[in-house]
This record gives C-alpha cells, sequence and structure tokens, in this order.
C-alpha cells in the first residue's frame, strides 16, 4: 500500500504546476492554521498540504503548487473554511469566528474574500450560486399553487443559464454549473423531470469522470443512490455473493451491464457508492465490506477509484460495539488500568457550545456516579488555550487527557463531532460508540439510566 501511495505521489510530480498564494486575516493571533486538498468526493477524506502559524495580528500566508482548478479548505481548530484555487491566482481572505454550526467536528465557516477577480473560479461560482438561491426562492413557492407556470419558469431560468454559461471556456466551471443544475434543478419538477436514461445521456454517458469536480460527484452520488434496489432479484443475488467473495472482476462486470453505467470507470465508481449504502443499510457486513475494499486495492483498474477505495477503508476500518478497545498508553493514563469498571470517554471542545452546555450535567452525574464509573475527559492538544477556554478545562475534576489531532483514538472510535461519548465496559470492551451523552437525545434518553442500572448491580440489588 505504501508503495502504491509513493507511486500517486510520483505519478503527481511529473505534472506541470502553478503557484497559489493566499493571504488571510483573523482575530486569531499566534494560532495553527492549515491548508490541503480533498482527496476524493466519495469519502470526503481531506489532506494537509501545509501548516503555518498566524501572526500576533492573525495574519497567515500558505504557497502551494496546484495545475488544475481545485477545491482547498483552509482550517483552524475545529473550524474550516472551503474555496476553489485556480493555478498563479492569489487570493485576499478573511477567516470568521462565527460557524455555521457548533455541533460537527468540523465547523463550517464562511470566508470573505477581497479584491476578487471578475475572472476568478470562486467570482463565478459565488455569482451563480447567487443567482440560483435568489431564482430558487422565488420559483419554489409556484410549485404547489401553481405548476404549470413553475415548470414554464423552470424552462425559462434553464434558458437564461444557457445563454450566460454557454460559451463558457473554464470547463471546471462549466461542469460545476451542469451538474448542480442537475442535482437542484432537476429533481424539482417531478413528474416532468427528466427520465433517469434521459439523465443518464444527458449527464453521464460518454462523458470522462470528473474526478476534480465536487458537484459532479454530487451529482452522481444522487443517481446512483439505492442502486441495488433498482436491480432484478438475480442481480441482487450476485452482487451480494461477489462483495461476500471479495471478487471485484465480477461485479464490474455486472455493472458495466447495466444500461445506466456501461463504461468501466463509472461502473467502478457505481460499485463504490453501492457498497457502501449497502452496509448503512446492514445488507452486508462490515468485515464483508472491508474484505471487499481490500480486494479492490488490486482489482480495480484505475488509480484513482483505488485511492477512494483505500479512503473508504480507512475511514470505515473502525471500532464497534463488541470490540476490545486499545490499550492506548498516555502520560497521565494506561486505559488498561481501569479495566475493572466500566469507562465513559467524554470527547471535550471548550470552544463548543453545546459541550460547554452539558458540562453541568456531566459533573453531577461524575458526581453521583463516579465511584463506579471512570470518567476520562479526552480533549484535543492546541498550542494555547485563552483565558475563557481553560475556565471550561478546569471545570473537570476527574481525569482529563489532552491529545494530538493524529493521533489514532479520534479515528478509531469514529469520533465525528463535539461531544462526542463512547460507554466502555469491564475488560476494556466496547458498549457503544456515539454513546448517550447526559442531556436528553432525540428520544428524550440519557447515559444515566445506563450508569444507575450498572450501580445497582454493584450494589447487589436485584
Amino acid at each position: 500500500m505504501h508503495k502504491f501511495l509513493s507511486f500517486l505521489l510520483f505519478f503527481s510530480s511529473l505534472n506541470l504546476v502553478s503557484q497559489v498564494k493566499i493571504n488571510g486575516i483573523s482575530t486569531h493571533s499566534n494560532c495553527a492554521f492549515e491548508v490541503g486538498t480533498i482527496s476524493d468526493y466519495l469519502s470526503n477524506e481531506i489532506t494537509t498540504v501545509k501548516k503555518t502559524t498566524s501572526d500576533t495580528s492573525g495574519s497567515f500566508n500558505f504557497s502551494l503548487d496546484i495545475n488544475h482548478p481545485e477545491k482547498l479548505f483552509i482550517k483552524n481548530k475545529n473550524h474550516i473554511g472551503y474555496l476553489y484555487a485556480q493555478p498563479n491566482a492569489t487570493y485576499f481572505i478573511e477567516f470568521p469566528d462565527v460557524g455555521f454550526s457548533n455541533f460537527q467536528a468540523h465547523n463550517e465557516v464562511e470566508l470573505t474574500f477581497f479584491q476578487l477577480d471578475s475572472n476568478d473560479i470562486n467570482y463565478k461560482i459565488l455569482a451563480f450560486e447567487h443567482w440560483l438561491d435568489k431564482s430558487l426562492n422565488i420559483l419554489y413557492p409556484l410549485k404547489e399553487k401553481k405548476s404549470l407556470e413553475f415548470l414554464k419558469e423552470i424552462k425559462k431560468f434553464r434558458s437564461a443559464v444557457n445563454e450566460i454559461y454557454g460559451q463558457e471556456e473554464n470547463s471546471f466551471f462549466s461542469d460545476y454549473v451542469k451538474y448542480t443544475l442537475g442535482v437542484h434543478i432537476e429533481e424539482l419538477q417531478d413528474f416532468a423531470s427528466p427520465n433517469e436514461v434521459d439523465k443518464f445521456i444527458f449527464y453521464l454517458e460518454d462523458q470522462p469522470i470528473r474526478w476534480e469536480n465536487d458537484k459532479y460527484f454530487d451529482f452522481i452520488t444522487n443517481f446512483y443512490s439505492k442502486y441495488f434496489y433498482r436491480q432484478a432479484p438475480e442481480i441482487r443475488q450476485e452482487i451480494i455473493y461477489f462483495i461476500d467473495q471479495g471478487n471485484v472482476n465480477d461485479i464490474i462486470k455486472t455493472l458495466k451491464s447495466d444500461s445506466l453505467v456501461r463504461s468501466n470507470e463509472l461502473a467502478e465508481i457505481v460499485c463504490l457508492i453501492l457498497v457502501q449504502d449497502l452496509y448503512f443499510d446492514r445488507v452486508i457486513t462490515k468485515a464483508n465490506m472491508l474484505y471487499f475494499l481490500s480486494n479492490y486495492f488490486v482489482s480495480g483498474s484505475s488509480l484513482p477509484s483505488k485511492r477512494i477505495a483505500q479512503n473508504l477503508y480507512v475511514k470505515f476500518n473502525i471500532l464497534d460495539a463488541g470490540d476490545q478497545l486499545p490499550e492506548y498508553e498516555f502520560d497521565e493514563l494506561k486505559f488498561k488500568n481501569l479495566e475493572k469498571k466500566p469507562i465513559y470517554i467524554h470527547f471535550f471542545n471548550p470552544t463548543n457550545k453545546k459541550c460547554i452546555a452539558e458540562l453541568s450535567a456531566l459533573k453531577k452525574l461524575e458526581k453521583t456516579y463516579g465511584q463506579y464509573i471512570h470518567f476520562v475527559t479526552i480533549y484535543e492538544k492546541q498550542e494555547v488555550y485563552s483565558k475563557s477556554e481553560r475556565v471550561y478545562l478546569d471545570q473537570i475534576k476527574w481525569l482529563k487527557i489532552e491529545v494530538e489531532s493524529n493521533h489514532s483514538i479520534w479515528k478509531d472510535l469514529d469520533f465525528f463531532g463535539f461531544p462526542y461519548y463512547v460507554y466502555v465496559l469491564p475488560k476494556l470492551v466496547i458498549s457503544n460508540v456515539n454513546a448517550l451523552g447526559p442531556s436528553p437525545s432525540g428520544q428524550y434518553e440519557t447515559i444515566e439510566r445506563t450508569f444507575f442500572e450498572h450501580k445497582r448491580i454493584m450494589m447487589g440489588e436485584e
């Protein structure tokens, strides 16, 4: 696998590259910033390319080499923003403090651009998205009340888009517009929408795979979602059998013979979408999915699809209920020393509003059940925490561990957003990843009932 990755890096270095510069401002002085790429748009794994530290005024700078327009991310702690970069461009941006949500592992922020050239890919995308949003806000109310007028206006909008962007020379942006419309407009039309065959012919047939275009993959993922269930029963049986056997070549042949696939490269992508769907629907086991993906490294024909399979393997190769918790060792703790009692692992971020809101309830739980259950808080190691952030960290009087962001515990326990909890039984057997928290869930449940039952058993009560 390492040789394969080395080959990919070597192969990429042979291409001609141009430099893109990013000059940023923020309110975060002496703080770590990262810039990188999205590895692929099925696994959505991100790859950090460079790191830097902002100066005392909050300014930071990056320069990196790219050979085509692509989507980049800029990250500060758990805040992440996106931009589209094109070769030889210079960007002046502001990295804001406030994101769309404070409940995700990566809290997305909207970057502000300054001195953006009207020919730049970001300018074009922002202008198009603004027009699209404005048009949909006007058109959507017509859908239920005046359906014929709605369809008429949709056609007018599409004609206007084709008139304005029909001669667009930037192929990345042209594809961005095309597949954005494919996702948002086609599905709005309901009974008047093109059928699957028409959409396949227009958007996918005889078209190269747009590996670097996120909107292309938005469309393709939507088009082939739940594709397995559209197949005849005998084809479904074949597909399941091939997955269980790790038989990549035959499943690709089966998919390629379908009238809505046809090409080998497209069949490989559909295969990877299909395998994920079947895993999430519990049709196949995690073990069989991982076995199939590992065989894909050998049997897949295109390098990009092999890379996606590899990223998916890493993404899903995580611990689950019934698995043994690895005996992680930190300076403050060896988990094997806690194996006689259950362990409640709490992933905490002192900048996260929900983490802060749950802290009071968590302290009450620890006070009530701390002698029966080990409480362990994990938080990300930072160069510096602010005074207010330290106040929240200092409220945690039980064992807390500062952990590097690249430590395996984050991935192993399928961490996806703050706050996050994992409940481990005695002898380090995982009971639940993404366990209940101290605050009521959507079903008005909390972890306290689990703690109460364990305490009752420990005290010998029936």
